[in-house]
């Protein structure tokens, strides 16, 4: 998804990007140096440095063995 705050207007591969996770390990976006900021700024800081049942409005299933 390309939003009209991305100073990159997205991301491919070989392009010296890379895909950043949320604290547990969640796929978020593909972010460089460049939009890295913008990007992670959509989401909630709990989300990126940590969270558990509390944090959250659903409830978090395991994951499977």
């Amino acid at each position: 998804m390309i939003e009209d705050n991305d100073p990159c207007r997205g991301h491919t591969k070989n392009d010296g990007s890379w895909w950043e996770h949320d604290a547990q390990g969640i796929l978020l976006c593909r972010v460089c140096s460049k939009c890295r900021s913008v990007k992670l700024s959509r989401y909630r800081p709990e989300i990126l440095t940590g969270y558990d049942q509390s944090d959250v409005d659903e409830p978090i299933e395991a994951e499977p063995v």
